[in-house]
């Protein structure tokens, strides 16, 4: 069983991307039934229910792997060292968007940084992996500096409790970043760095400057809600969210049955919808489809990277 002219996107520390096809990408899990995968599915079924452009979409999920839209323009790593303007505010308020979404659902990201941050092909940000995104009021035990921070009096997770607070900062984190193109005391050793924000001891920002004053008051947790910080952008903007290439119904739809039959080639028990009506399974709990599934590219790493294999052979 092979899925024709598939090849390696990336590979993360549990997950790996496969290129499907010009639109459509599988992020399929190393191990079989891996839990952080099985959770971003859960959050990919939470957006379903909300408008929210400014997140990767996922088109189909099954056991171990979501089919989600290919963005192939880079991260915000990448796109910040090539040399052209960059629209800052309208980058600001589509990730604190995102961030807003989650937020609306009962959730923190809990890892945002520019490497989970996307541009597509209209230089629009998409927030991406939500596999360790905790509810809010979860402890928060993932993320690296300057992004999260730690406390000299630890209270709830080693980066504090996922919430506004947590998000908020990393949120004005990446806006430093943005706006300087390079990270938030970079020039500094691991340690001085560490030890600077343990302290909340920030850089000097330029008050009459509305971006600097939005990221002052990220890193020192003024917003109750990520929300109130998308309202604050948007005054400062002008205009509200300016949003292109949004997948239309009839195009996701088809995008959908495309990886169903993808889908079909590795799982021949899969049953594909129709056009007449969707199938379901009271087994589902929230898969696209029944849990009872099998497949043939279990344990991905232990098994001589059989599933890499069926893919793309």
């Amino acid at each position: 069983m092979t899925c024709p002219g598939s090849s390696v996107f990336g590979i993360g520390g549990h997950s790996v991307v496969l290129w499907i096809s010009p639109d459509i990408a599988a992020k399929v899990s190393l191990q079989s039934g891996d839990e952080r995968l099985r959770h971003e599915q859960e959050i990919f079924e939470l957006l379903d229910q909300s408008e929210c452009p400014q997140v990767i979409q996922c088109l189909f999920r099954g056991v171990d792997v979501s089919f989600l839209e290919l963005i192939t323009n880079g991260t915000l790593h990448d796109r910040t060292s090539i040399n052209k303007p960059r629209p800052i505010l309208q980058w600001m308020l589509q990730l604190s968007s995102a961030a807003a979404c989650l937020e609306a659902l009962g959730y923190a990201h809990g890892d945002i940084n520019p490497q989970n941050i996307l541009l597509d092909i209209n230089d629009q940000v998409k927030l991406i992996d939500f596999d360790h995104s905790p509810r809010v009021g979860d402890m928060l035990d993932v993320g690296y500096e300057p992004y999260v921070r730690q406390h000299r009096e630890i209270t709830g997770g080693i980066y504090g409790i996922s919430g506004p607070i947590t998000e908020q900062f990393a949120l004005g984190s990446v806006f430093w970043y943005m706006t300087r193109g390079s990270e938030l005391y970079s020039e500094l050793e691991g340690s001085d760095q560490v030890d600077r924000l343990l302290d909340g001891n920030f850089p000097i920002t330029h008050p009459q400057d509305p971006i600097d004053h939005i990221i002052r008051n990220c890193w020192n947790g003024h917003y109750l809600r990520i929300a109130d910080l998308v309202g604050d952008i948007k005054n400062v903007l002008g205009v509200g969210i300016q949003v292109q290439g949004v997948i239309p119904p009839s195009q996701r739809y088809e995008r959908r049955r495309l990886c169903e039959k993808y889908y079909s080639l590795v799982n021949p028990s899969h049953k594909l919808r129709t056009a007449e009506g969707d199938f379901r399974s009271k087994e589902e709990n929230g898969y696209d489809e029944p849990l009872t599934t099998t497949l043939d590219y279990r344990s991905f790493l232990k098994r001589s990277w059989s599933l890499l294999t069926a893919w793309t052979m």
